[in-house]
């Protein structure tokens, strides 16, 4: 089996500049896909995450978290996955439901303690490294920090 290699032209969405992509798949589909897709040149595609991320980083730094340290690759990305990370972290928060008002203020230091220990970590790569954290493991670890808050009274 032979992977072709097709060059075809298209224009940005943006800014209506013609560019050359290549593309691997049937000369058929590739068409299908230079007509239907919506194309970005680099500039373009570069402003677009550009403007995504500061739009996420100021919303970060509203809830206190830091600016990220990293390549602006690297740091565009970190964004969107603490962004995600954050909504995980969210959601278990607020689906949680208690027996008694003991339980919840101690969950809610919990929570405080594991988002402070968030608001540590500035290192765009420290997020990429974990991007795969589940909703369990952030559970997890806020049930350790909840039993070691639980000791110390």
């Amino acid at each position: 089996m032979k992977n072709d290699e097709f060059t075809y032209e298209v224009r940005c969405r943006t800014c209506h500049t013609k560019f050359k992509v290549q593309l691997f798949e049937s000369h058929a589909k590739n068409l299908f896909l230079v007509d239907k897709r919506d194309w970005y040149c680099e500039k373009c595609k570069k402003e677009y995450f550009s403007k995504q991320t500061e739009t996420l980083a100021r919303a970060h730094q509203e809830i206190g978290f830091p600016p990220l340290t990293g390549t602006d690759k690297m740091v565009s990305w970190a964004e969107k996955i603490r962004s995600e990370l954050i909504n995980k972290a969210d959601y278990l928060q607020k689906s949680l439901t208690f027996d008694s008002d003991e339980e919840k203020e101690r969950s809610q230091k919990a929570f405080a303690m594991f988002f402070s220990e968030w608001h540590e970590k500035v290192a765009a790569k420290w997020w990429i490294d974990n991007r795969r954290m589940t909703v369990m493991d952030i559970s997890k670890r806020v049930n350790l920090l909840s039993d070691a808050n639980e000791g110390d009274n």
